[in-house]
């Protein structure tokens, strides 16, 4: 049996569930929700008063980043051992990132001959850091927001061609497998006002459409996950209705865990925990 928090933590809002897991089986005792007004990239943690929230903040805690505060890229991972692969990533990295690469926490997922390279700044990793080992938390482990989807995706434990899609206020997530395996992982901008605006549905579209590009041609899905603010997801799976295949379905928190500590009109909101829950996942793989 294992014990962890986990917190999402995107441009608007905070999401926070307190998991147990045994044997692949979830319950959770905590699931609270709170709202950011202070839409920056570095949120005031202190002005959320989040010790509330937990009565016991201690063990592991996985933190969930939002779109804004890391950066994702897909590159072809040429050579074998782990110590060159490094040594690449960090070379394609220095290449992007706007500042030295000393600033920023470089981490990779390899997939075949390709790998997906995420960075974090330093500033934000030990902000958050230091914050929550204050509460009293041992271990602080940050997810950026497709790396929580694909701990969704591999729970279903699925040999189809699988998909999810995280929808926000501001960004928004993709993720696909096929037979497990890691195919695409993407964090865009979706801030085109209305949700339904022609450019956020063209690039939902080409998501689940599939890539057209020749050298990343895209196996046709079996099913699609989707998830995310209540707005946005309301709004855009209304424009998606025309989708027969592949079949879209919603996500929804009770499929994943046994019980869920949420009555009224919070159980409403019960769906936007799906990150919180995936990079737990993710985690404990």
């Amino acid at each position: 049996m294992k014990q962890l928090t986990s917190l999402h933590l995107s441009n608007d809002h905070l999401r926070l569930l307190s998991l147990t897991t045994h044997r692949n089986n979830w319950s959770c005792d905590v699931c609270q929700a709170v709202f950011i007004s202070n839409n920056s990239s570095l949120p005031n943690l202190n002005l959320l008063d989040i010790a509330s929230l937990l009565p016991n903040p201690s063990g592991t805690l996985v933190v969930t980043l939002g779109g804004g505060q890391f950066h994702i890229q897909r590159v072809p991972l040429e050579v074998a051992s782990e110590s060159d692969r490094i040594a690449q990533i960090h070379w394609e990295a220095s290449q992007v990132l706007i500042d030295p690469i000393e600033q920023y926490v470089i981490d990779f997922l390899p997939a075949g001959r390709v790998a997906f390279w995420t960075a974090i700044r330093k500033e934000i990793t030990s902000t958050y850091s230091d914050y929550f080992q204050n509460l009293g938390f041992d271990t602080i482990t940050f997810v950026p927001e497709p790396l929580a989807l694909l701990g969704l995706c591999k729970s279903t434990k699925s040999n189809q061609n699988y998909g999810a899609i995280w929808l926000g206020n501001t960004w928004g997530s993709f993720v696909a497998q096929n037979n497990q395996n890691l195919t695409t992982m993407e964090t865009v901008h979706l801030n085109n006002k209305p949700h339904n605006d022609q450019r956020n549905l063209s690039q939902i579209k080409h998501w689940i459409q599939g890539d057209l590009n020749a050298e990343r041609r895209r196996p046709t899905f079996d099913q699609i996950l989707l998830c995310g603010e209540t707005q946005p997801v309301e709004t855009l799976s209304a424009s998606l209705s025309e989708f027969k295949t592949p079949r879209i379905v919603f996500f929804d928190l009770s499929h994943f865990l046994k019980s869920i500590p949420l009555d009224g009109d919070a159980n409403q909101e019960a769906h936007t925990f799906a990150l919180a829950l995936g990079a737990a996942m993710f985690q404990a793989q």
